[in-house]
């Protein structure tokens, strides 16, 4: 298992941690499964199955949960989540079996967060681009108030008659008649 920031030689707060976990079965080949379990415990047919557990070294906070399928001779898991905090943070993954005493492995990593970055370039954006992220902003703030807009008009108009509408503009009018025609056409 490793925990690292992308493209980063530091980890430091509001960086998103990746960490992957790979897991390797020694005893397969490619393409092939786990057999069946083998005990007097299980008198039926039963596979066995893994369950990987990753939790913080206190193992009171759980991360992950998650049942594993054996498909090929690996598993390979990644998850990332944002620090929040400077100082050590430790990540333990369990792997456990649930047919089998004796197999389950716990791997610990650790990695020091820092509240600032030493080594990294500030990103110096030109008032050009902050410009056109403010308009683009903006535009958007105003497509936001016409959809209000529109959608207290929307509110004013009832169903039977949107649907009659949208009837008419896609070419059916003849489907849609009256509200007087149809009473007449259901009577008779």
């Amino acid at each position: 298992m490793t925990a690292f920031v992308e493209g980063e030689d530091e980890i430091v707060v509001n960086d998103i941690l990746t960490c992957k976990l790979r897991i390797d079965y020694l005893n397969l080949n490619k393409g092939e499964k786990t057999g069946y379990v083998h005990s007097k415990h299980y008198p039926f047919m039963k596979r066995d199955n893994w369950f990987l557990i990753i939790t913080d070294e206190s193992m009171t906070n759980l991360a992950a949960v998650e049942k594993i399928s054996v498909t090929d001779n690996f598993f390979e898991k990644e998850f990332k989540e944002r620090v929040s905090r400077p100082g050590p943070i430790s990540f333990t993954a369990i792997l456990m079996n649930d047919s089998y005493r004796g197999l389950d492995q716990i791997q610990k990593v650790e990695v020091q967060v820092v509240a600032e970055a030493k080594n990294r370039k500030e990103i110096e954006y030109l008032k050009e681009d902050i410009k056109a992220i403010k308009q683009a902003n903006m535009l958007q703030t105003a497509l936001d108030m016409a959809g209000e807009e529109s959608s207290s008009d929307d509110d004013e108009v009832d169903e039977a008659t949107e649907l009659r509408n949208k009837l008419k503009a896609a070419g059916l009018a003849t489907a849609v008649g009256s509200s007087d025609d149809g009473d007449s056409k259901k009577d008779k």
